[in-house]
C-alpha cells in the first residue's frame, strides 16, 4: 500500500504510518503474488489478506491455503471463515508430519520394537496437520494409530473429528489442569498400557516471528512445558514436539538449551534441528523446528533426511514442489 498515492491510502494504514505513536518499525502490509512456478512463502493465520492467487486477481482461498499445508482435499474444514483460515495456518505442513513420523516408524523397525502398530497420543492437536500426517506414516510395515487427540479449540477439535470419525477420540480439553497425564489417557482411551508416541506442537504464537514474541511472558508460551511434563508422567518410547524456527533464538538460544535438557533429564535421547517443509514435499517454504525424543534403552531415533532439493544436487532429488502443482485441478473462481 505504501506505494500507491497517499490519496488512496486505506484510512486504517494512514494511521498506521503517520499517527500511531506506538508503532515500531516500518509497514508490514503487502500483497504477495504467489509465483507457481516456485514453493509458496509461509503460510499462516494472516495470509488471506496477503498471498494472492498466481493467475486470478484475489486472495487465495481456505481449500487453496490447505493444497499448501498438504491437507487432502476430503477434509472438510469446520468453523467460521476467520476460525478456519487460523486452522489451516497455524497447522504443521501434512508432508512434514509424514516425514518425520516415517523416520520414527523406520528406526522402530531397524531396532526390533516390539509393536509395529504404535498407539499414540496427539496433544494441541489443531486441526490435525501432525494427526493426518501421523495416519499416513508407514516404514517397512510399521505405522501409527493415534487413539487421542487433545486441543481447547472447540473448531479445530470439529474438524478433526469429523475427519477421523471413531478412529481417534478428540477430546475439547485444557491439559493444563489435567493433574494426572497418564490417567487422563487411560480414561480417554480406555487402555491400561501406555501410548508408544506423544506428539504435538504447543501454540507458537509465543515464539514466533508474526507474534509478539514475548515468549514466557506469554501463558502460551508455558505449554511447551505442560507437553514436557506430559511426557515425563506417561514415559511413552518415542516423542515429537514441534515448534517455529523461531523458538532458536529465544533468550538467546537459552530457552531452547533448557527445553532439550529437560526432555533428556526425563531420560529420552533428543534429536533436534530446523526443517525446511519444501525437503519433504510441502510446496511451501515453511521451517519447523522439531524435537524427535527417544527412550534412552532404545537408542535416538534420527531426523528425516531431505527428500526434494531447491537446486538439482549430486544424489538426484526432485525439486521443490511449486504452488503451480499444489493448485493443480483446482476450479478457477468467478
Amino acid at each position: 500500500m505504501q506505494d500507491l498515492p497517499e490519496s488512496l491510502w486505506h484510512k486504517s494504514f494512514l494511521y498506521y504510518v503517520k499517527e500511531d505513536k506506538t508503532r515500531k518499525g516500518g509497514p508490514n502490509m503487502r500483497m504477495i503474488r504467489l509465483d507457481p512456478h516456485k514453493p509458496s512463502l509461509t503460510v499462516t493465520g494472516f495470509i488471506f489478506n496477503k498471498f494472492v492467487h498466481p493467475y486470478e486477481n484475489r486472495f487465495i482461498t481456505v481449500r487453496e491455503a490447505a493444497r499448501l499445508q498438504g491437507f487432502p482435499d476430503d477434509m472438510e474444514i469446520l468453523g467460521s471463515l476467520t476460525s478456519t483460515q487460523r486452522q489451516i495456518g497455524n497447522a504443521v505442513p501434512v508432508p512434514l508430519a509424514k516425514a518425520i513420523f516415517n523416520s520414527i516408524l523406520k528406526y522402530a523397525h531397524d531396532i526390533g520394537y516390539a509393536n509395529r502398530e504404535l498407539q499414540a497420543f496427539s496433544m494441541f492437536c489443531g486441526a490435525g496437520g501432525l494427526d493426518v500426517g501421523a495416519s499416513i506414516a508407514n516404514a517397512d510395515g510399521y505405522d501409527i494409530k493415534t487413539l487421542l487427540a487433545v486441543d481447547n479449540w472447540d473448531d479445530a477439535c470439529n474438524t478433526l473429528r469429523n475427519y477421523k470419525g471413531k478412529e481417534t477420540n478428540v477430546v475439547l480439553q485444557d491439559i493444563a489442569v489435567v493433574e494426572n497425564p497418564l490417567f487422563f489417557w487411560r480414561t480417554n482411551t480406555n487402555k491400561m498400557i501406555k501410548p508408544d508416541i506423544i506428539y504435538g506442537g504447543p501454540p507458537c504464537q509465543a515464539f514466533s516471528q508474526a507474534g509478539k514474541q514475548k515468549a514466557l511472558e506469554d501463558d502460551r508460551g508455558g505449554l511447551v512445558y505442560e507437553f514436557i511434563r506430559y511426557v515425563k508422567d506417561i514415559r511413552p518410547a518415542f516423542f515429537v514436539m514441534e515448534n517455529v524456527s523461531n523458538i532458536v533464538s529465544i533468550y538467546k538460544g537459552l530457552l531452547c538449551k533448557d527445553i532439550i535438557s529437560r526432555l533428556q533429564s526425563c531420560g529420552y535421547n533428543v534429536s533436534f534441528g530446523i526443517l525446511n517443509s519444501a525437503e519433504f514435499g510441502a510446496p511451501q517454504l515453511r521451517k519447523r523446528a522439531v524435537f524427535i525424543g527417544t527412550s534412552t534403552k532404545l537408542g535416538q531415533a534420527p531426523l528425516p533426511s531431505p527428500t526434494y532439493s531447491e537446486t538439482s544436487d549430486l544424489f538426484g532429488l526432485p525439486y521443490y514442489k511449486t504452488v503451480g502443482e499444489a493448485f493443480e485441478g483446482l476450479p478457477i473462481l468467478r
